[in-house]
């Protein structure tokens, strides 16, 4: 494109040659901040995370403490030397928390068992979580039905709560009750 000569074509291929040298300066300035941010985050990354908790190649250990909520409750079980494999997210209609029903074997066992677990979070939840448990457990019955509806367990039921998590296990191995009965309370609910 030529413009017409007005006698200030020096102006014009200095500002066309402003632009280039301003458009070298952005992308030298561009490059050495993208170098800057690469090198920042190889100096982040030198090695795998190391957790207090879980020393690398090691079993899982406990956080401590009493059990107050679904992770507690599988780091008291892991402490005590059983084994502790989430297997899938569950949902029963007459609690409002999400659960895991987790496969806890090893120790003293006589055979895997399954239990529920149902964490009151109070973002979980969207409200005060220890009131929710608390208002959940009240709404099972001694034999453990809810108050709500009729439910035909596949064995005997058995319902523990602690502050945020109510666990229920249907079954019927002595040791696991025991354990759980230690850990939790005695069973406030079922057979």
């Amino acid at each position: 494109m030529r413009v017409a000569s007005s006698g200030n074509t020096r102006a014009f291929r200095d500002v066309y040659k402003g632009d280039a040298t301003m458009s070298r300066t952005r992308g030298t300035t561009m490059l050495l901040g993208y170098t800057i941010m690469l090198v920042m985050l190889v100096g982040c990354v030198q090695g795998p995370p190391v957790f207090p908790f879980q020393p690398a190649g090691g079993p899982p250990q406990s956080h401590g403490g009493a059990v107050r909520d679904h992770v507690s409750l599988v780091d008291n079980l892991r402490a005590d030397g059983y084994n502790v494999d989430p297997v899938q997210d569950v949902q029963q209609p007459f609690v409002r928390a999400r659960g895991t029903l987790l496969r806890i074997s090893g120790a003293d066992l006589s055979a895997p068992a399954d239990v529920q677990s149902f964490n009151y979070d109070d973002r979980d939840v969207g409200t005060d979580g220890l009131a929710a448990a608390q208002a959940d457990a009240a709404q099972i019955q001694p034999n453990g039905q809810p108050k709500t509806m009729s439910v035909t367990w596949t064995g005997p039921p058995h319902f523990f709560h602690k502050e945020r998590v109510i666990v229920i296990y249907v079954g019927n191995d002595s040791q696991l009750l025991r354990e759980l009965s230690k850990l939790l309370g005695p069973q406030f609910a079922g057979t």
